[in-house]
């Protein structure tokens, strides 16, 4: 008997069950089978969008550009990152417009180390060359924390702001400030706000600055949700961005989709390389992150928290939407409300994600690249999908869509 996924046969796979008489073999592949699907492989664009492509705007018309792109964190050391490259040359073109947002995860695997520890240049290299992306295109940058930058505790946070704050750079920041948990707010003009939120801060088991021993403003649950509240409410009817680096849905791993590599090659989520066939016990890892054995997938009830917490201010005051990285992908969905979730989790190409699409997706794309929110003279707002087709800044717009459009 074969058993097709995706265009291949299990056939080999059962005459494993059938050989070695393994119930707990039979029941995961059985499993494999049920949840182990396909992942996109071009881009998927909404039937209720009538093109994947809006007309161009007028960049004399363009008062503010944001760009973002997040977990770029593990750049090639053998070559330029087309990804950076081509987010150098975008944002070059008005500088004094354009404001980037790395959302995160800004050095794999384990954020700044101390100066004395032997990864230290690595981690120096890897985040100088996201740096390198704001010294040649002139564009101002806000760096923010995720995950990975966390794995050294809260002193890898405060080791990457000082290193950040030593570059001297103007047009350089890490918010929020000293480990807090947020919400920074800033005014980019009587039309845009800023809300950044570090939502790792709420995922994070180990030390972090908490009421009462802490020098942040809000430093608890209860008054990080007041305090975006307050934010919403006060914004008036300026645009409203709120940004975190964990995202309040997603389709590819940390939102529970596993495809049918996963299952049987599940080694490759260490080394994109490590094509070793585990059929059957592979799904073990999938299973475990389904029962949210990670408080970095939305299965975990921590992040669940989070998102419930987070879903429920921006119920009461939609923002125009909600940004964030984390899935190694591109992503626009439709959020719980009436405004949008943007993902954009793929700023370098050593990733191996996988993505499938849900009923609120609007566009996914399973490919390095960014996307670019542009705030318009006359009120209306403009997304475009980008991504890099060569290592010289070259790039394409893959989709874009009017946020806001102004008649």
């Amino acid at each position: 008997m074969n058993w097709p996924i995706c265009g291949r046969s299990l056939s080999r796979e059962l005459r494993v069950i059938r050989s070695n008489h393994t119930v707990v073999l039979c029941g995961l592949l059985l499993y494999t089978v049920l949840t182990g699907g396909c992942s996109i492989r071009s881009p998927f664009v909404s039937d209720e969008l009538l093109s994947p492509i809006v007309e161009a705007v007028n960049h004399d018309e363009v008062v503010q550009s944001i760009f973002l792109i997040g977990d770029a964190g593990k750049p090639s050391a053998k070559r330029r990152e087309p990804t950076l490259a081509a987010l150098t040359r975008q944002a070059s073109h008005r500088p004094e417009k354009s404001l980037i947002l790395f959302l995160g995860d800004n050095i794999y695997s384990y954020g700044m180390p101390e100066e004395s520890d032997d990864g230290r240049l690595e981690a120096e290299r890897k985040i100088n060359e996201q740096v390198r992306v704001v010294e040649e295109s002139g564009a101002r940058a806000i760096f923010m924390p995720g995950n990975h930058d966390w794995r050294g505790g809260w002193e890898a946070i405060l080791r990457q702001e000082e290193f950040l704050v030593s570059k001297e750079n103007a047009n350089v920041l890490f918010l929020p400030h000293g480990g807090c948990p947020g919400p920074e707010v800033i005014d980019l003009s009587d039309r845009l706000r800023l809300v950044i939120l570090d939502t790792q801060w709420w995922l994070e088991e180990g030390s972090k600055p908490e009421h009462p021993d802490s020098d942040c403003g809000p430093d608890s649950k209860e008054e990080v949700i007041d305090s975006l509240a307050q934010a919403l409410h006060d914004a008036g009817e300026r645009y409203v961005l709120v940004v975190g680096h964990h995202p309040l849905d997603t389709h590819g791993r940390h939102g529970g989709f596993f495809d049918w590599k996963d299952h049987l090659f599940p080694l490759r989520v260490v080394k994109s390389w490590m094509w070793i066939p585990l059929p059957g016990l592979g799904s073990l890892y999938p299973l475990a992150r389904s029962l949210g054995i990670t408080n970095q997938d939305l299965s975990s009830s921590a992040y669940r928290d989070m998102k419930a917490r987070i879903e429920g201010v921006l119920s009461e005051r939609p923002p125009l939407a909600y940004v964030a990285g984390h899935e190694h992908v591109l992503q626009v969905l439709r959020g719980s409300g009436p405004y949008l979730l943007v993902i954009s989790g793929s700023g370098t190409s050593d990733h191996s994600p996988t993505l499938t699409t849900g009923s609120n997706t609007l566009f996914a794309h399973m490919h390095p690249g960014f996307v670019r929110i542009d705030f318009l003279r006359d009120g209306s707002v403009r997304l475009g999908v980008i991504v890099p087709i060569d290592g010289h800044g070259a790039s394409k717009e893959v989709f874009s869509m009017w946020l806001v459009a102004v008649e």
